[in-house]
């Protein structure tokens, strides 16, 4: 077998938020009082694709086919806030759906998030987490807070750089890589391993209720004081008018008159 072949003879699919009806069991995370699934009006999340989270449901899209090992794939998910009235946070987490095939991606794949360049999350792509990190099965990353015109960065990188999770797989063809020679065959010696990998990331915001939007506008309908302030400087100019007007009345009255010829 040629080392081209040799390379071709690995396959994998890393899907990410695609519908299934075949679940893995997870731990449902408890959303808090009166938030749901998706992004309200014009709080929108698009990655430099120009794919966009769903605005019903929160889901995002990040799809590998054909995944190579040890190529890191990476997004840029921009998160905006176009409303003018209110503030959010947005959180997102993830729902493992689905597994199979002679590669276990779920094991075999690393997952790195960074929010405006600060990395927030390191584990696996199931949102299962290494040491010192949230389980983002469990519990949700607070992606920040995002008042009127607001917009961050999240970057989310995957790469599939273990070669110890191959299910099934007898001794045969070498695959030589960047580390080494690794030996591979897959079932009924077919020379040809795959994984597949389904999980969703939900994405949900929460208004924050201490945000108070500014006043804009001469006369903002929230606030009657400058009305009130104009109108009564309008009036004391009027007055200050008439009593000059009476004044310099008064003093013509008590001036002598020019007697005529």
């Amino acid at each position: 077998m040629s080392i081209k072949r040799m390379f071709t003879a690995l396959s994998a699919s890393l899907l990410l938020l695609n519908s299934v009806t075949s679940m893995t069991a997870f731990a449902e995370v408890a959303l808090p009082e009166g938030a749901v699934k998706g992004l309200p009006e014009k709080l929108t999340a698009m990655d430099s694709d120009g794919n966009v989270v769903s605005s019903d449901t929160g889901e995002y899209f990040f799809h590998v086919e054909n995944m190579s090992y040890g190529v890191t794939y990476t997004k840029d998910v921009q998160l905006m806030n176009l409303r003018d009235d209110k503030s959010y946070h947005i959180y997102f987490y993830v729902e493992p759906l689905f597994k199979q095939g002679e590669i276990d991606l779920e094991e075999g794949c690393d997952c790195t998030f960074w929010l405006d360049g600060q990395e927030v999350y390191k584990g696996k792509v199931t949102g299962k987490p290494d040491d010192g990190y949230i389980d983002l099965t469990e519990n949700v990353l607070d992606c920040g807070l995002y008042a009127p015109g607001d917009s961050h960065t999240l970057k989310c990188s995957v790469v599939w750089n273990d070669l110890n999770v191959l299910v099934g797989v007898d001794n045969g063809h070498r695959l030589v890589d960047i580390n080494g020679e690794h030996v591979l065959v897959g079932n009924a010696q077919s020379g040809h391993v795959e994984g597949e990998i389904e999980f969703k990331w939900i994405f949900y915001a929460a208004v924050d209720e201490e945000y108070i939007p500014p006043k804009t506008g001469l006369f903002p309908t929230s606030n009657k004081f400058w009305i009130n302030a104009i109108a009564a400087l309008a009036i004391m100019t009027g007055g200050m008018i008439l009593l000059l007007f009476f004044k310099k009345r008064e003093k013509q009255k008590h001036e002598p008159q020019d007697e005529m010829p």
